[in-house]
């Protein structure tokens, strides 16, 4: 396999198609930086491809003495950072302004959650029992993480620990069947 700093040689000659080769070798590495960091989201293809074109544009500023793949990573890091930035601001915007109730009490809409429920407490149970105890004790029973802590007599580290490895486990069930997006822990 040709070295990256072979293929980027390339391309700053004038082979743009040889950077196809660098997109193909690190786009699911890529992606997974962007799950990682933005949840499952519908414009993630859009987000991976703006990533390598910003990384194509920079390609004059990398330093050959450096890992490349460090680099890429370090790109789509910063942009998956600014990307939380102008979701926050866009949230703070939406929030500030007068937002007219809508009734979310309508047959639909009571459908559709108790639905969601059902699917996200069916896919609960591809999930280690140590992750989707602490899970269903937080979000089914809404305890916190100490009331959790005292009723497991482990301590309110390892329940942190657990909720969190428990959604990673639980995004990953949902996402290999294709329901993902939908749910958010």
């Amino acid at each position: 396999m040709e070295e990256d700093r072979v293929i980027i040689g390339r391309v700053l000659q004038g082979n743009k198609d040889a950077y196809s080769e660098i997109i193909s070798r690190y786009h699911g590495k890529v992606s997974s930086i962007l799950r990682k960091m933005l949840g499952h989201t519908p414009d993630a293809q859009d987000i991976v491809q703006e990533i390598f074109i910003k990384t194509y544009y920079h390609l004059p500023e990398y330093k050959t003495n450096y890992d490349f793949s460090a680099w890429l990573y370090r790109i789509a890091a910063n942009y998956c950072l600014d990307e939380l930035r102008k979701r926050k601001r866009k949230q703070q915007l939406t929030t500030s302004e007068e937002i007219e109730p809508v009734d979310s009490h309508t047959p639909e809409v009571a459908f559709l959650n108790k639905e969601g429920q059902r699917l996200l407490r069916q896919r609960m149970m591809s999930v280690e029992e140590k992750y989707r105890i602490v899970l269903e004790m937080r979000y089914f029973e809404s305890l916190s993480c100490e009331e959790i802590s005292h009723r497991l007599s482990i301590p309110s580290s390892t329940v942190r620990t657990r909720l969190s490895r428990g959604k990673d486990k639980l995004r990953e069930a949902i996402g290999h069947v294709g329901q993902g997006g939908d749910f958010h822990l």
